[in-house]
């Protein structure tokens, strides 16, 4: 578990966890009408590119997020800083920081979901004032909710089992990790160095989904995820549910904590230690 006990020791709200269930139910049921009926039968006119030809977005991001934002927003008034949404409407991610706001990534993993890779998933986050206090992971293939709250601890719902994850054996040298990680939103001369460095990094393969990555770095199956730009639709999930299952996650600039309002290189490790060697390896 994180160090933030309910939020209240920082200030934070208390977390709500009634609305557990209703947010998983949403992203389960958003999944089943919009998404997985369209994996595997995209068809050319239901795909489009955003900032260029590896972001892409379908039909299906775009429905599920309409529908799951005006429902998120009925459990608990705030901003949607939704990825699509932002899309088309850049001036939206400003109020990340406002308030109580909803993070919302219909489809993390537009590009494996595209190519009939099932490594995606939907994910979501409540904030207050750009800090999470709960996400939800929903892993539709594998029919698999990851869930944590700020202080409680991060836990793996399948079928009727709930179980705790916290990691045990991290890895802290950087030549054994396993792990992913890019180098896009980053400037020239860093990217170019970044990368060489990355490449060094024996157990460094291609995910996709932070989301997923996130997944297995809770259950120890990875070790890392390395960044070049942070979102709160794609890091406030993956922050908190690694820090609840026992792991570190902190801005690359001044390893400062995340916050939905950051928009620099984010890692994410299983351990403060490897954590820390990694930003070494990578960044020194």
């Amino acid at each position: 578990m994180s160090d933030v006990a309910g939020g209240e020791s920082i200030g934070l709200p208390a977390v709500d966890d009634a609305l557990r269930p209703f947010v998983a139910d949403y992203l389960k049921a958003a999944a089943e009408m919009f998404i997985l009926p369209k994996f595997g039968n995209l068809h050319s006119a239901d795909i489009g590119v955003k900032t260029g030809p590896h972001d892409l977005v379908t039909v299906a991001d775009k429905n599920a997020e309409s529908w799951l934002a005006p429902r998120l927003q009925d459990l608990q008034a705030g901003h949607c800083i939704g990825e699509e949404a932002v899309a088309e409407t850049p001036v939206l991610r400003q109020y990340a920081g406002d308030g109580y706001a909803w993070a919302i990534d219909p489809i993390d993993g537009t590009n494996n979901f595209v190519n009939g890779i099932p490594d995606f998933c939907s994910m979501v986050a409540l904030m207050w004032n750009g800090v999470p206090l709960q996400c939800w992971i929903w892993l539709p293939i594998e029919k698999a909710l990851y869930y944590a709250a700020a202080g409680s601890g991060a836990y793996r719902y399948r079928d009727t089992t709930k179980t705790l994850l916290k990691i045990s054996q991290p890895r802290v040298d950087p030549l054994f990790m396993r792990g992913s990680g890019n180098t896009k939103g980053l400037e020239e001369p860093y990217k170019s160095a970044v990368l060489t460095r990355m490449r060094t990094i024996a157990g460094r393969h291609y995910i996709g989904s932070a989301g997923v990555l996130a997944t297995r770095i809770a259950e120890g199956t990875e070790d890392f995820l390395m960044h070049g730009r942070a979102t709160p639709w794609d890091h406030a999930p993956v922050d908190l549910l690694c820090r609840e299952a026992g792991g570190h996650v902190a801005m690359v600039t001044g390893a400062k904590p995340f916050n939905a309002v950051d928009d620099g290189p984010i890692m994410a490790a299983s351990s403060l230690v490897g954590w820390q060697q990694l930003h070494r390896h990578i960044w020194a």
